[in-house]
């Protein structure tokens, strides 16, 4: 009886000493990953879409942990200290937050990390095993084995906004300065000349090139680009304007050109890219080259993109590279991939131009021309107010009076006068036909050359007609409408 006893104590002790050994190495464990040993790097073209794909090496004391340390390894890799990048193609990619993120917010990345386990969600091991090779330390109880883990960070930082952890993608920007600009993407000439999208015109004798966008977003491949570039901007609190919705807009109203008939008998003075941005009224315009390159197992992107502030066509900034390499990986993916650890340093680039643009106004230029119907030339000499001036000083002090200073370029013979570096404010309020007060509206070229028009017609009683040429310009013909 004695005997059955003592074994029945033992029966019940071993388990309990098994499950207290099992709690101690899993602490060990969680306690070793609170240091975070562990040692990251891409693995092979590190992933493609919104998804990295890692080496980790994790330092366990059980390998049953092993995989759940090298998941959360990874994902801390990813949120905090970035991923080395390797020979193969895969560049260095950034942490997606600082540091200090995991001090300020300390519990809750010990209930991310160790309580809930909810960062098992967000990361998976695609063989299902450790890769070979892995070994125990020499005087230790610590295991040394390495994974290759995918991490979903397109959805891990999704969970981290909604848990007001991080902002959100455009959220710093705006709260920093100001409202967003919008950008329109549009496919550059350099690929629309490569990729036989150019039309040739003979323009009175002249040859000229212009691009046929609309035959351009037929090719399948293009318009994925495109709305991957789109997306990426959605993503992080930008509206786009999409080149595809403006170019169906252009082709319903039959607005592709606008012509104006002078006493030269000239015809079309603006051109299809200025007509979509009169349409479509972006504050910066994205003109985008790639080229999908191979080496017979791999694909990558070579691409670049240049930032130009739409009104008056100057480029800003830019980014380009060359893409991680990839056997599956579609066009959509590789640029994906490509262009999003660069993007939130090039839209702070975006930011930095249009709080400039706010603060100092934004730049247009002018072409005023006279028709033969009006009955002055701008070198003639007027009266205004009870004073003798030429016509042409009369125009210039009106613009300096109702532009944002009076420190802009201003050129005149008798039949054209032309304005450069005229800033003028982004938006005016005007009255609310339709409601009470006032209501704010954007101001661009072809609405401030309006004012210009008003007050011609004012004094001399003669009509004016107004082009847009783009956003940024505006030519007004004086004496016919």
């Amino acid at each position: 009886m004695k005997t059955l006893k003592i074994f029945l104590i033992i029966s019940i002790l071993i388990p309990v000493n098994l499950i207290a050994q099992s709690k101690r190495e899993d602490r060990i464990s969680q306690e070793r990953t609170r240091n975070w040993q562990y040692e990251s790097i891409c693995f092979q073209s590190g992933g493609a879409g919104s998804s990295y794909l890692v080496q980790i090496t994790s330092y366990v004391a059980d390998i049953k942990q092993a995989q759940a340390a090298a998941k959360r390894d990874a994902i801390h890799a990813v949120l905090f200290k970035g991923i080395s990048g390797n020979n193969l193609g895969c560049t260095t990619k950034e942490p997606v937050i600082p540091n200090a993120v995991y001090e300020d917010n300390f519990q809750y990345f010990e209930d991310f990390f160790f309580n809930s386990q909810a960062f098992n969600q967000f990361a998976t091991i695609p063989s299902g095993s450790a890769e070979p090779g892995f070994e125990k330390l020499k005087k230790s109880k610590t295991y040394r084995i390495t994974h290759i883990v995918s991490v979903n960070v397109e959805t891990l930082r999704e969970r981290l906004e909604a848990d007001k952890i991080i902002e959100g993608l455009g959220d710093g920007l705006e709260s920093a300065g100001g409202p967003l600009p919008i950008i329109m993407v549009f496919p550059s000439d350099i690929w629309m000349n490569a990729n036989g999208y150019m039309n040739k015109l003979d323009n009175q004798g002249v040859t000229v090139y212009a691009p046929d966008y609309k035959a351009a977003l037929l090719n399948p491949e293009l318009g994925t680009a495109m709305r991957t570039l789109e997306d990426l901007l959605g993503e992080r609190g930008y509206s786009p304007v999409k080149l595809s919705e403006e170019i169906k807009k252009l082709a319903e109203d039959d607005a592709i050109a606008n012509s104006v008939e002078g006493r030269d008998g000239g015809g079309s003075e603006t051109s299809i890219l200025e007509d979509i941005l009169a349409v479509a009224r972006p504050d910066i315009r994205w003109d985008v080259t790639y080229t999908k390159q191979t080496n017979g197992i791999q694909n990558w992107l070579d691409y670049g993109i240049e930032a130009i502030d739409a009104y008056t066509g100057k480029r800003f900034a830019g980014a380009d590279d060359s893409g991680p390499k990839s056997m599956s990986a579609s066009t959509s993916e590789l640029l994906r991939q490509a262009v999003a650890d660069k993007m939130d340093d090039f839209l702070s680039e975006h930011q930095d131009h249009f709080n400039e643009i706010i603060e100092k106004g934004r730049e247009i230029s002018l072409d005023i021309r006279r028709f033969d119907s009006f009955e002055y030339y701008f070198n003639d000499d007027i009266e205004f107010k009870g004073k003798e001036m030429e016509l042409q000083s009369l125009i210039r002090s009106y613009l300096g009076s109702i532009a944002r200073d009076k420190a802009f370029n201003f050129n005149a013979t008798e039949n054209k006068i032309t304005v450069k570096q005229l800033r003028i404010d982004v938006s005016e309020e005007v009255e609310d036909l339709f409601g009470d007060g006032m209501t704010t509206e954007p101001l661009d070229a072809s609405k401030f050359a309006g004012k210009l028009s008003r007050f011609i017609k004012k004094q001399f009683g003669y009509p004016s007609k107004v082009v847009p040429k783009g956003v940024g310009g505006a030519i007004i013909y004086v004496g016919e409408k």
